[in-house]
């Protein structure tokens, strides 16, 4: 079975400082590349920001990859955090609990 990519990504450098633009749906099928792109933008930068505001729709698994980065982020030093977020993405994050965690300003430097 072939596999439609519902999403896509872009990536930003600005020193040490990269931006990951995303658009479309991101589901379960396309968290695991989401993880991997979040932890290879981690591991290149000190500061990583995920701009949502293209993105429709998401699922637990993409608020997991989401929070899975942020902690490696967290525990190497560095800084992962969400901006942007479109008003589909806003609305389950605050009603999943996480929005603040991925969103606070004070975690960036």
């Amino acid at each position: 079975m072939i596999q439609e990519l519902t999403w896509q990504h872009q990536i930003h450098t600005d020193g040490d400082r990269r931006i990951v633009v995303l658009s479309g749906e991101i589901d379960m099928n396309g968290a695991p590349r989401l993880q991997d792109l979040l932890h290879a933008a981690v591991d290149d930068a000190d500061v990583v920001e995920v701009d949502a505001a293209a993105v429709t729709f998401i699922d637990s698994s993409v608020i997991s990859a989401l929070i899975t980065a942020r902690n490696t982020a967290v525990t190497t030093g560095r800084h992962l955090s969400l901006v942007n977020p479109s008003p589909q993405v806003h609305r389950i994050l605050d009603v999943t609990g996480v929005l603040n965690a991925l969103t606070v300003e004070s975690s960036r430097p």
